[in-house]
């Protein structure tokens, strides 16, 4: 991979650090080149248009990560069970915060609906919202009498859990983890949102 061909991932990746740590607003293109090492101050111009664009496309590259995940983890269950369904809901987020590069990816997708609503199209919490109705539809046979407003408040619960434990809030061993932690930390994350879907019954 030549150096021109590689700035936009490099540029992907620090602004991806950037926006786990601070937000869009205060994340400057500044801070984006320097992280990145790139000298060309209209690179981000160049390669994405826009600050907001560059945001866009960091945020639609988590976005699609994780939904992709999901999705197959929902398909690969003929009938799945509620264990299933939040594992396959909770897994990606997971394995994004024990990754190596750290829970800047997890963050960011986290913050998506963070944006106004007429973002939603471009940062991709469209897609996250349409697979998440698969989610509930699957989940329903298994929590008789709970109805749809319940049910997805109750969704929304899990994910709320998440969000705190993406953003590093949540340390259940009491240090950042690593690759190698995914499955410990599924362990308890998944009995979680089970008990969280089943509050109440």
């Amino acid at each position: 991979m030549t150096e021109d061909s590689a700035t936009p991932q490099r540029l992907l990746d620090a602004a991806e650090v950037l926006l786990g740590e601070r937000g869009s607003t205060a994340m400057s293109v500044r801070d984006v080149l320097a992280r990145a090492g790139v000298a060309n101050a209209s690179a981000v111009g160049y390669y994405f248009g826009s600050k907001d664009a560059l945001v866009a496309a960091v945020e639609r590259r988590a976005v699609e990560q994780v939904n992709a995940e999901r999705a197959a983890a929902l398909e690969a269950a003929a009938e799945p069970s509620l264990e299933d369904l939040v594992r396959g809901w909770v897994s990606p987020l997971v394995r994004l915060r024990c990754a190596g590069r750290g829970p800047s990816t997890a963050r960011v997708f986290m913050r998506i609906f963070d944006e106004p609503q007429e973002q939603w199209a471009s940062n991709g919490a469209h897609e996250v919202m349409e697979v998440g109705w698969r989610y509930m539809a699957a989940s329903g046979p298994y929590l008789p009498g709970v109805d749809r407003p319940e049910l997805l408040w109750r969704w929304q619960a899990v994910t709320a859990v998440m969000a705190f434990y993406s953003h590093g809030y949540l340390e259940p061993f009491g240090e950042a983890p690593s690759p190698d932690d995914v499955e410990r930390h599924l362990a308890l994350l998944v009995p979680q949102g089970i008990a969280l879907l089943q509050a109440g019954r």
